[in-house]
C-alpha cells in the first residue's frame, strides 16, 4: 500500500470507518546513517505501521466513548472483510478490538467498571452485535488477569484467584451469546483461546477449539501464536512441545511462506518477553530457519525498520554477530519502539555488541 493510500485508510477509519479491501501494509522507513558503536542517544521511532495501528486503536476507543456504535460496527465488518494485515502477520482487526476492549491493569477498579459499562451500553444498543459481545469478553479477560496478577501461580492470592474465575466465567458467557449470532468473527476464537488458557482447558478441548478456528480462517495468525503460549511449560505444555507445534505448522505451508511463518512465530514469542534469552529457553527452536524466514521478510519488505529491528534483536539472542552487524548498521540510531518496548539500555548493549570490532 502506498503512503498516500495508507493515509487515506487512516483518515477513513477516523472519519467513516472505510477500509480498502484486501490490502496488506508495506511499511517503509529511512534509517539514519549508523555512527560508531559508542553509547549514543537512540531515536525512538514509530513506523508508519505503528501509526496505522494506533490510529485504529484511538479511533475505536473514541467511538466507544462517544457511543458511536454504528461506526464501530461498520469498522469491524470492514476490517473482517478486508483481512488487512501487518508485516508480522497480525490483522488490523486485532488493533480494533484492543481499542474497544483493552484494559490497563494499572487502572483502579472503578475505572475498569466504567469502561466495561461502556461496552455493555453497546450491547444494549446493539443486542445482535457479535462484535460487542466479543469486546466484552475480551475486556473481562483483561479484568480477570488484573485480579490475578501476572506473577507465578504461588503468588496469586485466594481473593485474586476467585475474582479471576468469576470474570472468566462471565467472559465465557459473553462468548456464548456471541456464538448464537450470525456474524462469525475470527476474534471470537482468539478470545476463546484466552479464556481456555485462564481456565486451564485440557489439550483435547483446547485443540478442538484450535481446529475449529483454523478451519474458519487458516491465516489468522493469532490462533497459532496463542497456541504457542498455551503450550509453554509454565502453562499447559511440555518441554519442546511449542517448538514442535511451530515446526509442524510451518511445514504445512509452501515455499518461502513456511520459513516466514516460522519467523513470525518466533517474533511473536519474543514479543511476549517470557524468557531472558528465547533460544536458551527453547533450545529446539531453529535459528537457521528463523533467520531464513527473516531473510525472506526482508526480501518482501526491504525498507522495514520493524523487520530489521526484530531480526537484529534475535541475532543477539542467537549469538549471530555476522548477521547482526549489517542490520545494526542499517538501523542506525532508529529504535523501533514497538520492537524494543522503549528499552534503551538493551538497544545500546545489543548495538555495541554487533558493531564493536
Amino acid at each position: 500500500m502506498s503512503e498516500a493510500k495508507m493515509l487515506l485508510a487512516i483518515a477513513g477509519l477516523i472519519l467513516s470507518a472505510f477500509i480498502s479491501s484486501g490490502a496488506q501494509l508495506t511499511v517503509t522507513s529511512t534509517p539514519s546513517k549508523a555512527p560508531s558503536f559508542q553509547d549514543v542517544e537512540p531515536i525512538p521511532t514509530h513506523t508508519d505501521e505503528s501509526k496505522h495501528r494506533k490510529a485504529i486503536f484511538v479511533a475505536a476507543r473514541q467511538q466507544l466513548t462517544d457511543g458511536d456504535f454504528d461506526t464501530l460496527e461498520k469498522t469491524a465488518q470492514a476490517l473482517r472483510d478486508s483481512k488487512e494485515s501487518y508485516i508480522h502477520g497480525s490483522w488490523a482487526l486485532k488493533s480494533f478490538y484492543l481499542g474497544v476492549a483493552d484494559i490497563d491493569y494499572s487502572l483502579p477498579d472503578a475505572q475498569c467498571i466504567e469502561f466495561l459499562n461502556k461496552i455493555r451500553a453497546w450491547i444494549s444498543a446493539k443486542p445482535n452485535s457479535a462484535t460487542a459481545h466479543i469486546a466484552l469478553a475480551h475486556a473481562l479477560i483483561d479484568y480477570a488477569w488484573k485480579a490475578r496478577g501476572i506473577g507465578w501461580g504461588d503468588s496469586v492470592s485466594g481473593e485474586g484467584g476467585t475474582l479471576m474465575e468469576e470474570r472468566l466465567a462471565e467472559a465465557q458467557k459473553a462468548l456464548e451469546e456471541a456464538r448464537k449470532l450470525p456474524t462469525k468473527c475470527p476474534e471470537w476464537w482468539a478470545t476463546a483461546q484466552s479464556v481456555a488458557l485462564g481456565q486451564s482447558w485440557d489439550k483435547k478441548r483446547y485443540f478442538a477449539l484450535f481446529d475449529e478456528a483454523t478451519k474458519l480462517e487458516p491465516d489468522y495468525i493469532d490462533f497459532y501464536s496463542n497456541t504457542v503460549l498455551y503450550l509453554q511449560p509454565r502453562w499447559h505444555g511440555e518441554e519442546g512441545e511449542s517448538e514442535k507445534f511451530i515446526e509442524d505448522h510451518a511445514n504445512d505451508r509452501n515455499g518461502v511462506d513456511a520459513d516466514i511463518f516460522y519467523a513470525r512465530m518466533v517474533w511473536s514469542l519474543d514479543s511476549r518477553r517470557l524468557d531472558k534469552n528465547l533460544f536458551d529457553a527453547h533450545p529446539a527452536l531453529s535459528w537457521a530457519r528463523t533467520a531464513s524466514g527473516f531473510d525472506q521478510l526482508l526480501e518482501r519488505y526491504p525498507d522495514s525498520l520493524s523487520v530489521k529491528s526484530e531480526y537484529a534483536r534475535l541475532c543477539f539472542k542467537a549469538h549471530d554477530e555476522k548477521r547482526a552487524s549489517p542490520l545494526y548498521q542499517q538501523i542506525g540510531l532508529n529504535m523501533d519502539v514497538r520492537v524494543w518496548f522503549d528499552d534503551v539500555a538493551s538497544f545500546r548493549v545489543y548495538r555495541k555488541w554487533a558493531l564493536e570490532e
